[in-house]
Parts: C-alpha cells; structure tokens; sequence
C-alpha cells in the first residue's frame, strides 16, 4: 500500500493553494466567478445544513435515551427562534423548543455542543430576520424559516 495522497487529496491540496488557484481564477470572467462562487456557496451550505441536522439528532436521542426530558416520547422537531442585540447580527438562538412525538414540548439548551457551531454556521448562509423561527423536522431532514407573522 503507498503512503502517497489519493487523487482527491491532491487535487484539494492543489485548490487551495493560492499559486496555483488564484491564476485559474483571474483567467474567469465575472459571470463564470459568479456561477463558481453560488456552487460553491450551495455546496458549503448543504453540509453545514446536513451537519446541523445530524447534531439535533445526535442530542436528541441523548436527551430521550438519558431521560433528559420530562416526556418519554423522542423529539420529532425542533424549533429555534432569534437572539437579537444592539452588537450582533440577528442569528438562531442556542435555547430551542424541542417538540416530542406526543405534541409534548422541552426546552433545550444547546450551547456548548456541536449544534451551537453548526448553528452559528447556519445563522451565517440564512441571515435570519428577528422575531423569525426556524424549524427542523428530525424525521425528514425539512428545514422550514417561519416569520413571526405565520402560525406554528
């Protein structure tokens, strides 16, 4: 077996090389650095999206394994609504509302897991609006922005 790098791990050392990456894009016009940079974008935001999603779950079944909560049901939705200050941009709140399958709600704290940094991440690509929620279906992988005008 060699201790070489497989093709991909070259070809990612080689991408993020700024000899080598910068000429290639100065050869781009604007429109072909526009269409680059919302793949990029779409891409980059699908995994912080999937690593979101896998962090809720990974708490979630914690928090119905350990007894976590005050109802034996799993959680079946998250909810999370905005934190907005005089220093900050509006982002997603670390404190959530978890939603078990009976209708039952918890309150849950995920500061300090790996949810608050994806949710940080989050925050980032959807620039929420305060008084806005965001609602994470753990059964389907649906996120769902809801403004503070629309029910539920």
């Amino acid at each position: 077996m060699s201790d070489r790098p497989g093709p991909a791990r070259a070809t990612t050392s080689v991408l993020t090389t700024e000899s080598i990456i910068d000429p290639l894009l100065d050869a781009l016009d604007e429109q072909q650095l526009d269409k680059l940079a919302r793949r990029i974008s779409s891409r980059r935001f699908a995994r912080v999206e999937a690593r979101l999603l896998a962090a809720l779950r990974k708490d979630s079944v914690v928090l119905h394994r350990d007894g976590l909560t005050n109802h034996a049901e799993p959680v079946t939705l998250v909810t999370f609504s905005t934190l907005d200050n005089d220093y900050d941009p509006v982002s997603w709140d670390v404190n959530a509302v978890a939603r078990h399958q009976s209708g039952a709600t918890t309150l849950v704290d995920y500061g300090g897991t790996d949810a608050e940094d994806a949710l940080r991440d989050y925050s980032g690509f959807t620039c929420p609006v305060a008084g806005s929620r965001l609602v994470v279906d753990l059964r389907t992988g649906q996120f769902a922005v809801r403004g503070a005008w629309e029910p539920g």
